[in-house]
């Protein structure tokens, strides 16, 4: 493979396959790829899939990938230093704070001159995580990574966090089978006893704020981190004092949502809805994360019996389709 030379010092630089530009990890030059050089990269990795073991469903749906994310729709952001930051982007959405845009591998927050003190909340927040013991440092990759901060021509900012490739906004899933609502649902009981371990409350765990890789089972908590803070601070974001039972609130009340129910507390039981799920979500959580976690875990085996892998069959042109 070729290297690509900073024009700045020389260094070899680092390709952005999410941004289609390379970045130099000695001075911080970023380059925007031109066409020969993204045809040569769209090339080698296309050619590196080919020594993978993976099944031949699982390289038709990555060369898949590949050729949507060329379709992608990009954005260019013009820093205080003159730079250019250039990103390709399948999904953006807006709330009061920022303007949210996700990339192959980044999920880009876009803050306005007035709230960028919010990108070094965020930086100063996610900091704060540490792991009760060596077996669950593994939970790390689930919370964010911050890449990289720039502050713009406008007085704006934007802050860049690491995603997997095949993870994605939950929200854009809209409603889903029971049984993939309950391993989101494991899996947010993991995170939120994380959050209990370091005394941090996350106000605002949704189906904004999650990130899901449908392909094997894992969802992360990327969003919002500016609005995160200890228990019984007070919310400066939201009127009101922080409280632990907020993290169990906001998985229940996300666990509705993607049952198609408005909240907690409105959850009925169906065919498909076992009785023993609905009561979980519908009923006010434990004290603490560990206890509501063994709940979750008796729940989960009157709801569904022994533990298997669902497959949540999809792809990134299904995931997107009505996202263009």
């Amino acid at each position: 493979m070729k290297n690509l030379n900073c024009r700045n010092c020389g260094g070899t630089m680092v390709l952005d396959a999410s941004g289609m530009t390379a970045v130099c990890h000695y001075c911080g030059t970023r380059y925007t790829l031109n066409h020969e050089d993204t045809d040569y990269y769209h090339r080698f990795f296309l050619r590196m899939r080919g020594f993978l073991s993976a099944s031949e469903s699982e390289q038709e749906r990555k060369n898949k990938a590949e050729a949507f994310w060329e379709k992608a729709r990009q954005q260019s952001f013009e820093c205080a230093d003159g730079k250019t930051i250039e990103i390709k982007y399948m999904h953006r959405y807006t709330d009061k704070d920022a303007e949210i845009y996700v990339a192959r591998r980044n999920i880009i927050f876009h803050f306005s001159a007035s709230k960028a003190k919010y990108a070094e909340a965020f930086r100063r927040n996610v900091s704060f995580i540490d792991y009760p013991s060596a077996d669950t440092r593994s939970l790390s990759d689930f919370f964010p990574k911050v890449n990289g901060g720039y502050v713009l021509e406008d007085g704006s900012s934007i802050l860049v966090i690491n995603k997997d490739e095949d993870e994605y906004p939950l929200r854009i899933f809209g409603a889903l089978h029971p049984k993939h609502v309950a391993w989101i649902i494991s899996r947010m009981e993991n995170l939120c006893c994380v959050l209990e371990y370091n005394g941090i409350v996350h106000p605002e765990i949704n189906v904004d704020t999650l990130y899901i890789n449908p392909y094997t089972h894992q969802a992360s908590l990327y969003g919002n981190w500016w609005k995160t803070g200890k228990n019984n601070d007070f919310n400066y974001t939201k009127s009101g004092i922080l409280k632990m039972q907020d993290n169990l609130i906001g998985l229940r009340n996300t666990a509705a949502v993607l049952l198609g129910f408005e909240k907690a507390g409105r959850v009925k039981s169906s065919k498909v809805i076992p009785s023993a799920l609905a009561d979980f979500i519908n009923k006010p959580p434990k004290t603490n994360a560990y206890e509501d976690f063994e709940c979750w875990d008796k729940a989960l085996i009157d709801a569904f019996g022994k533990r298997e892998f669902t497959a949540f069959e999809t792809s990134d042109e299904d995931i997107y389709n009505n996202q263009r």
